[in-house]
């Protein structure tokens, strides 16, 4: 399939190889004639009017004349020497058509080689004294809205998330250099800012107000299954994160028993749990069970002669090993963890929140005990198949015998379960203490409907297994205690008080309960509601204590009931009401705190510190929304992120000079070249390099007037090369350099007939170059590389287009080709 795929392929290596030759070899011998000595303006004056004049009239104006001469380039307007420097820019095409001798075009008669040289070293010589008459004088530099791609860049900057806002903005206009970031292209029309105002919204869709801030999701955040997917996802992703792998563990610890074996003898247990990428807490507790005196009966003494059996280190089994003592260990405790049933209240479900939170909190507070009572005499018989297997209270009766016939069928074939009945108390110590260090889970992420049997319920992130009703319940305890350090337990207590506090699951979860479920207080049957109060907030405190006030009745209306449902439904109440009250307050302290984060942004976006009359007017606005308007707080936050976004501010680049970055200095202006003030320098070296907004320690750098030294400037450009926003300088500024950044917009390629171009290889073609310039920026490598170059860079895609050896990994794993010359390359 290569031919057609490579002729797209071949047509941008031909511009982008002319391009480079232009710069490698045109521009230093530009350079280099710079220094040479150049005729006066007189001199010129009358060479013009001696040679150049009577050439053009002879040969070109004939053609290129008025307003629809070709090339847009009307010669008549070169009336002088200094008429002509006022058009520098087809300067340059004039003097290479001639030196080509393209011009005047066949048939046309070519003029003597001496009066053409003539005129070509006349428009190099006014071109060279140009050049240095306006030498460090950048012109006027107009200011322009973000290019699509600078607006993509900003704002993942601005946000933390990728959203690509611009994706539905028309394509920029490129100028006639092919770069689509300059003013003259870059202008602002009526229907593109709608499309602005649209990105805008789009963007704050994705706003998330937390206690101390605002934050942004990488979707929008518009209803409330949002904020609880938002949160409920990081707590997820956070217990996933830790090392609550037993395998691991005990890798280990095998390793520093082994470490003057293994090379490192001076190895502590802290550093190679931090080589092993577990938690040097809990590898402390794994080692001293492992090493022990040595126990005499139960789990532990089995554990510790795998311990001990374990290779040397010149042995490959020892991961295989590992996993078995892993496996040995959670077997054991998946058949001797603690079991509870929801009370039992005639006229309630198990299922009823307060009792089955009951039932929830002692799981999570027993995960490092053991149930004696799985423990089988070798003197008991076993239990015959046909024993009627009881009904496990919370349980619907198909999942509960299904659950506990599965259950008692691994027990009872658990050899390592039966003990001795004249050792049992050593048995139930041992197995007491084998508990204590590994807990049967460290933390609960999902549960069924039918809790705790979960095998066909998967799905249900953080859920407490209230059946079909909504509801979530915290079981982390084990992990908190064992494996995280402080830094982890205030990340983990953070990310749960912003579950609360974003998706408001206490609220949500008790309110949906009293219409859905409360009904059985009634007697009117499960989940058939009951009506809303007329006079209080279905969340007051009045409302939900009149409801724990019916429940309590229900509890004590027979003896039979199970006395301690009544412990369990002052519990549930009181915790309701205290945590509904309590993010109450909290969202009322935030308030202000969202205002300062509101002003921080627009700091951010502006990209340089905002002036006290801006922070006044961006409060007052919102102030204006809430009071006039009649927004909400989040509304009200909502539409001002929108204003800012919206700011010229923002959507502009104005690089002003530090003069006129400086109002009271007007009057001291000049007209001569002024440096730029510190932050527009700042962000035109972070445009430049990164296509984005300057970084915070660019932005101190600025603040420091540390940018205005060489030194300074460069140890900033050192620096941001080596962040990975760098790449987009291969991607955007080489990408129009080279012209290969519009190869994605090329669908030549016929897919049925070539059927390997998958939408894969294409991207990876487009990444190839960008890596290739990458890799020669970052490594400040030679810039002769892109013309001589033998090697490349290819993915797993591109090596087997490529006809390459087989490339284990992903599309996006990248690695390079020292000598690609026999594929073609």
């Amino acid at each position: 399939m290569g031919n057609s795929n490579d002729s797209v392929r071949r047509l941008y290596y031909l511009k982008a190889m002319s391009s480079i030759r232009s710069a490698l070899l045109v521009s230093p011998l530009f350079a280099l004639a710079l220094n040479a000595a150049e005729p006066s303006q007189a001199q010129l004056e009358r060479q013009f009017t001696k040679t150049v004049a009577p050439f053009l009239a002879a040969n070109c104006v004939g053609c290129h004349s008025g307003a629809s001469a070709p090339a847009a380039l009307d010669l008549k307007q070169y009336t002088s020497a200094a008429a002509a420097a006022q058009d520098y820019a087809h300067l340059g095409r004039i003097s290479a058509r001639l030196n080509a001798k393209e011009m005047p075009p066949k048939p046309m008669k070519q003029p003597p080689d001496e009066q053409r040289l003539a005129v070509v070293a006349w428009v190099d010589a006014v071109r060279r004294t140009e050049a240095k008459k306006n030498a460090g004088d950048p012109g006027v530099v107009l200011a322009r809205r973000l290019s699509n791609s600078e607006y993509n860049y900003t704002i993942r900057d601005l946000t933390g998330q990728d959203l690509k806002p611009a994706k539905e903005f028309p394509v920029d206009p490129a100028n006639t250099e092919g770069f689509a970031n300059s003013g003259e292209s870059l202008s602002m029309s009526s229907s593109l800012l709608n499309k602005y105002l649209r990105a805008a919204h789009d963007v704050v869709d994705h706003m998330v107000l937390t206690p101390d801030g605002i934050d942004f999701a990488p979707f929008p955040m518009l209803v409330e299954t949002d904020r609880e997917k938002y949160t409920i996802l990081r707590i997820v992703d956070f217990y996933k994160r830790q090392p609550t792998d037993y395998a691991d563990y005990f890798q280990a610890a095998w390793r520093y028993k082994n470490r003057a074996a293994l090379g490192k003898p001076n190895a502590t247990l802290d550093s190679v749990a931090a080589e092993s990428k577990v938690s040097p807490k809990y590898l402390k507790t794994v080692w001293g069970i492992l090493e022990s005196p040595e126990e005499a009966v139960g789990p532990v003494a089995k554990l510790q002669g795998m311990w001990k059996a374990l290779p040397a280190p010149s042995d490959e089994t020892v991961r295989a090993k590992c996993v078995e003592m892993r496996d040995f260990v959670t077997r054991i405790r998946n058949h001797t963890a603690m079991q509870f049933a929801s009370p039992v209240v005639r006229g309630l479900s198990a299922t009823s929140q307060p009792l089955m939170n009951w039932k929830l909190k002692n799981f999570a507070a027993s995960r490092r005990k053991f149930d004696p009572a799985t423990l089988r005499l070798d003197t008991d018989p076993p239990p015959p198949p046909d024993t009627p297997l009881p009904k496990m209270a919370g349980l619907g009766q198909e999942a509960a015998v299904r659950w506990a016939a599965k259950s008692k069928l691994e027990r009872a074939g658990d050899q390592d379960l039966v003990i001795p009945a004249a050792q049992k108390d050593k048995y139930v110590a041992a197995f007491a203490r084998f508990a204590d260090v590994f807990p049967d889970n460290f933390y609960i992420s999902e549960r069924g409907r039918f809790f705790p049997d979960d095998s066909e319920d998967k799905g249900r992130l953080l859920s407490a297994g209230y059946h079909n009703v909504m509801g979530y319940f915290r079981d982390d305890t084990p992990l908190i205690e064992m494996v995280l350090d402080e830094k982890g337990k205030k990340e983990l207590e953070r990310l749960w008080l912003e579950f609360e506090y974003i998706a408001d699951y206490t609220t949500r979860t008790y309110v949906q309960y009293y219409f859905n479920q409360s009904g059985e207080i009634l007697g009117t049957g499960r989940e058939s509601g009951s009506k809303r109060p007329e006079d209080k907030a279905v969340d007051s405190t009045e409302v939900i204590m009149g409801l724990r006030d019916q429940y309590l009745a229900k509890a004590t209306a027979l003896p039979t009931n199970d006395p301690i449902a009544i412990q369990a439904i002052n519990e549930h109440f009181a915790r309701v009401n205290s945590t509904i009250r309590d993010v109450q307050k909290l969202r009322k302290d935030a308030e202000p705190k969202h205002l300062d984060a509101l002003v921080k942004f627009a700091a951010r976006a502006f990209r340089r510190p905002i002036s006290q009359t801006e922070r006044t007017e961006l409060v007052a606005f919102y102030n204006e929304l809430r009071t006039k308007g009649g927004l909400s707080h989040d509304e009200a936050i909502r539409d001002s992120l929108v204003s800012v976004l919206m700011s010229p501010e923002f959507c502009y680049r104005v690089d002003l000079s530090a003069m006129a970055a400086r109002p009271l200095l007007q009057n001291a202006a000049s007209t001569k070249p002024q440096p730029l003030a510190e932050y527009s320098l700042a962000s035109r070296l972070s445009y430049m390099l990164w296509s984005s907004m300057p970084d915070d320690q660019l932005l101190a750098a600025a603040a420091a007037g540390q940018l205005r030294t060489s030194a300074g400037i460069l140890a900033q450009t050192r620096r941001m090369l080596k962040d990975d926003r760098a790449k987009a300088l291969a991607t955007e500024f080489a990408g129009s350099w080279l012209d290969y950044g519009h190869f994605e917009d090329h669908n030549s390629v016929d897919r049925e007939r070539f059927p390997t171009f998958t939408n894969d290889l294409r991207e990876a073609m487009f990444q190839e170059p960008i890596h290739f310039i990458d890799d020669v920026i970052r490594n400040n490598r030679s810039v002769l590389d892109m013309l001589y170059a033998k090697h490349t860079f290819v993915n797993p895609v591109l090596a087997k287009h490529y006809g390459m050896p087989e490339m284990k990994g992903k599309p996006d794993e990248w690695v390079r080709v020292d000598d690609a010359t026999p594929y073609g390359r």
